[in-house]
């Protein structure tokens, strides 16, 4: 496996290179990221994964100062899981300062200020930030990215038109604990009662996907509030019954297509989670 620290590298070591697989990521590895490193590889492709912590998508300092960084253990993980190569760029080397920068911010509409984009604005027009710059080093064949972020994928894949890319974005299933939370780099900033709390969010979830035929949407949302209410150490942020295509709430019966989308802080940590529901 072979590290490129900067695009000058990066570039001599994809010279001819055809059909790559990207996954990028901001390291803090886990079982989730290696599935989708797997899959490139299963699909052999040339797999390329990125680790850079993005600092456009935070609009918590907080949040971005706390996120877990644990580099050598997440090179030995992306070896293990048969990656090609490893882009490891410091900040300097992909936001340029000067003019040209502008092209690679997007308005991505109704996606950018709804749900999510609601909750943490501007994050949104980070992600197309970096993602458009990764897309541009790198120039994939196919780009992987896990489907707990939904609404993010759904951003990427607008992207993708928006640039006339021509790259194949596949959504991968979320992996999930045994308890069903879905896995990722903020559960290892819970505390072990956190943790244990946390399972709610999924609960919460199977409910919804259990009831949505014999409940509005309000009334799902009220019993999941209710849920929520009885756990003092998580606060329901949004739970919300939208159409998976444009975002737009589902009010009164829940027809197809239906998805549940969830946020909630375990003390200082924010968890998100989504589920199909028809």
């Amino acid at each position: 496996m072979e590290i490129a620290y900067n695009k000058k590298e990066l570039s001599a070591l994809l010279k001819n290179r055809e059909n790559i697989g990207l996954v990028p990521t901001m390291g803090a590895l886990h079982v989730g990221h290696v599935s989708l490193i797997e899959e490139s590889v299963r699909r052999k492709l040339f797999t390329v994964a990125s680790i850079f912590v993005n600092p456009t998508q935070f609009n918590n300092a907080s949040d971005f100062e706390k996120y877990p960084i644990d580099t050598e253990a997440d090179l030995e993980k992306l070896k293990k899981a048969g990656c090609d190569l490893v882009f490891l760029p410091k900040k300097e080397e992909l936001y340029l300062k000067g003019k040209g920068q502008e092209k690679y911010i997007h308005d991505f509409g109704k996606l950018d200020s709804t749900i999510e984009g609601e909750y943490r604005p501007g994050h949104f027009v980070g992600v197309g930030q970096v993602v458009h710059i990764l897309f541009e080093c790198i120039k994939p064949s196919v780009a992987f990215f896990g489907q707990k972020d939904f609404q993010q994928l759904q951003v990427i894949k607008l992207l993708n038109q928006k640039i006339n890319a021509g790259i194949d974005v596949v959504g991968m299933p979320t992996i999930r604990e045994s308890d069903g939370l879905a896995m990722s780099s903020r559960n290892r900033r819970l505390n072990p009662e956190q943790r244990e709390a946390a399972s709610l969010i999924f609960k919460a979830l199977s409910f919804a996907k259990a009831k949505h035929g014999d409940l509005t949407s309000g009334e799902l949302k009220e019993a999941v509030t209710q849920l929520f209410d009885t756990e003092r150490l998580l606060e329901l942020e949004y739970f919300e019954i939208i159409n998976p295509y444009d975002f737009e709430p589902i009010n009164g019966r829940i027809q197809e297509p239906a998805h549940a989308v969830i946020a909630a802080f375990a003390g200082e940590v924010r968890l998100i989670d989504n589920y199909h529901l028809i």
